[in-house]
C-alpha cells in the first residue's frame, strides 16, 4: 500500500512536469537558459545519487552515466523545441 508521502510526491511531480510542459508548448526558450538547465540537473543528479538508498555498485553505474544522460536529454529536448519553433538563439 502507498504511503501519502508517496502519492503526495507522485501528485507532486506530475503537476511539475505538466507545467514545464504547458510553458514549453506556449512559450519560447532561450537555447542558453537549456544549457544552463543541464548544468543544474547534472549537479541535482549528483546530489540525488550521492544521497539515494541504492548500493554502492549501482551508484557507481549511475555516477558513470548521469552526464551521458543529460547530453541525451538536452540534445532531445532541443530538437524538439526546433522542430516546433520555440527555441531561439
Amino acid at each position: 500500500m502507498l504511503e501519502i508521502k508517496d502519492i503526495c510526491s507522485a501528485y507532486l511531480e506530475g503537476y511539475f512536469y505538466a507545467k514545464i510542459t504547458e510553458h514549453l508548448i506556449t512559450d519560447k526558450i532561450q537555447n542558453s537558459n537549456l544549457d544552463i538547465l543541464k548544468k543544474t540537473a547534472v549537479e541535482c543528479m549528483k546530489d540525488y545519487i550521492e544521497h539515494s538508498a541504492f548500493s554502492n555498485e549501482e551508484k557507481e553505474k549511475m555516477q558513470n552515466n548521469y552526464e551521458h544522460w543529460a547530453d541525451i536529454t538536452l540534445h532531445g529536448i532541443k530538437q524538439r523545441l526546433r522542430d516546433s519553433d520555440k527555441l531561439f538563439e
